[in-house]
Parts: structure tokens; C-alpha cells; sequence
């Protein structure tokens, strides 16, 4: 199984210049939030899909090992954006392709019985395909967001794509203390009519 900080770089830590990408299939652990990214209530949903990711991880080391098992390491947080006044969004972390339905009762049964998470029935396994989309890395410390999305708005325009939904993802490859200064945005993209 690839590696996402070796493999993947493309995807979790891209270039800081907007550029198209095709984001194929991928599977989440999702729980949806409401107000500010990093506040407490964020980081405690935070917690609990870590928690779900970490045992899916190890499930091998508790007696299951699924077809096409290999070690990883755990994908980044990322958040899905959602249209409006109210601040919405789905926090999520990707899961490895190999995860399957023993896999997913597996980790919310070890996770419940290891920790109590209120949290924990609100999370949500999901599948999305992205597509083409239109991304660039950018550090919080030298540009706004709404520059960020200034400079990927260009990108549309000079290359005949326009945005395909209001919604926005918002990856964070970095951990702890420094999650949210080096992120990426991304939006999805198809051609202009």
C-alpha cells in the first residue's frame, strides 16, 4: 500500500501554484460539524475519527486481517465545506482501499469498547470521487484563504474551468500544533461552456 507523504505528495502536499488534479475514489470516516474549524468541539470530532482510523490501522494486531491488507500511515484530516450562512462542514480522514464492511464493525466496535465517545455514532463511512479539481498548497502564515482561492479562481479562468459546486475541501498534512498553518485547498472543477 502506497505511502501517502511519499506516494501521494501530489495529492497531500502539492505544489503552492494551482494546478488540475483527478482525485479517483476514495473512502472516509465522516462526522459533520458546525462553527470553527479548531475549536474545541472540532478537534473532540477530530478525535474520535482518529481514534476509528488508528484501529482500522491496527486491525491485523487484533485478529482480522482483510484481503489486501498492508501497513500505512494514517491520511491527513481534511474538511468538506458546505454551501451557506451557518458554517457547515464534514470533517473526514481517508481510509485505506483495502477496508471492507468487517473491517469498519471491527473498528467501531474496538473503538467503543476501548473509549467512550458520545461522538462516536454520529460517524459516518462514506465514499466520494472528486474528480477533476483544481488545487494548490498554501501557507495560512504568508496568505489568506481568500487569496488562496484568488489565485485558483485565476487558474479557472486562464485554463476554461469553472467551479462545479460551491463546495470546498480543505486538507491539513501537517499534525499537532502546526495543522492548520500549511493546508490545502481544492475545489472541483469541470470545463466552462
Amino acid at each position: 500500500m502506497p505511502d501517502w507523504k511519499t506516494e501521494e505528495q501530489k495529492l497531500y502536499t502539492p505544489a503552492t501554484k494551482a494546478h488540475a488534479v483527478h482525485i479517483p475514489k476514495q473512502f472516509y470516516f465522516v462526522i459533520n460539524g458546525r462553527g470553527m474549524v479548531g475549536s474545541d468541539d472540532f478537534l473532540e470530532r477530530l478525535d474520535v475519527l482518529t481514534a476509528l482510523s488508528e484501529a482500522v490501522r491496527d486491525i491485523a494486531q487484533h485478529g482480522y486481517r482483510p484481503p489486501g491488507f498492508a501497513d500505512y500511515t494514517l491520511y491527513p484530516p481534511e474538511t468538506l465545506h458546505h454551501a451557506g450562512p451557518s458554517e457547515t462542514f464534514s470533517l473526514m480522514i481517508r481510509q485505506p482501499e483495502f477496508i471492507d464492511n468487517e473491517t469498519i464493525d471491527r473498528a467501531f466496535k474496538q473503538v467503543h469498547s476501548e473509549r467512550q465517545f458520545p461522538l462516536l455514532p454520529e460517524v459516518a463511512f462514506e465514499e466520494f470521487t472528486d474528480g477533476l479539481s483544481v488545487q494548490l498548497r498554501s501557507s495560512k502564515k504568508r496568505e489568506t484563504a481568500h487569496e488562496a482561492f484568488g489565485k485558483i479562481d485565476q487558474f479557472l479562468v486562464a485554463n476554461a474551468l469553472k467551479r462545479r459546486s460551491s463546495l470546498y475541501r480543505i486538507l491539513y498534512p501537517e499534525t499537532g500544533e502546526a495543522m492548520f498553518d500549511d493546508v490545502v485547498y481544492r475545489i472541483f472543477a469541470e470545463e466552462a461552456e
